[in-house]
C-alpha cells in the first residue's frame, strides 16, 4: 500500500511529516524550522537548560561557549572523517 498526499493540504508542516517531500512542503518545514531556531537563539537560558558541551547545543540553540564550539569542532572532524 503506498501513501499519497494528493488529499492534503501542500504546503503545511503536517504534510511534511506525514512524508510529503515536495517544494512546497519542504519549504514550509525550512521554515518552521528557522523560527524555531531562531525563537530558541533568542533565549540564553535555553542554551543552560539543553546543557553544554554538545554539538546539539552549538547548532540548536546558537551557543559559542568554548564546551560547545568545541564538541561542534570535534563532530565536524568525526563526520569529515567518515
Amino acid at each position: 500500500m503506498t501513501t499519497t498526499f494528493e488529499s492534503r493540504k501542500h504546503g503545511t508542516t503536517g504534510t511534511y511529516r506525514a512524508g510529503c517531500r515536495c517544494a512546497d512542503c519542504r519549504d514550509a518545514n525550512r521554515l518552521k524550522c528557522a523560527q524555531n531556531r531562531a525563537r530558541r537563539a533568542a533565549d540564553p537560558a535555553a542554551a543552560d537548560r539543553a546543557g553544554h558541551g554538545k554539538a546539539s547545543t552549538y547548532i540548536n540553540y546558537d551557543c559559542r561557549c568554548t564546551p560547545c564550539r568545541a564538541a561542534h569542532s570535534a563532530n565536524l572532524r568525526r563526520r569529515r572523517a567518515k
